[in-house]
């Protein structure tokens, strides 16, 4: 009598643990690569600070 007891809680459980890891919803799931307009992130650009004096494109490569 005791093992049948152990063997429906051990069911029970079982099916319990499955049915909430299915309910879950998926977090560790790559994001897609095609992201709509309102997901996608601002474009940043750095500008030089206003003491700095601006070179032009051709001055920074030379100096490399």
């Amino acid at each position: 009598m005791l093992d049948m007891r152990v063997v429906t809680t051990s069911l029970a459980m079982l099916i319990a643990l499955v049915s909430v890891a299915l309910a879950e919803p998926i977090k560790d799931q790559a994001r897609p690569a095609a992201q709509g307009t309102s997901e996608a992130r601002p474009i940043r650009v750095i500008l030089p600070a206003p003491w700095e004096p601006a070179t032009a494109q051709a001055d920074a490569q030379s100096a490399k």
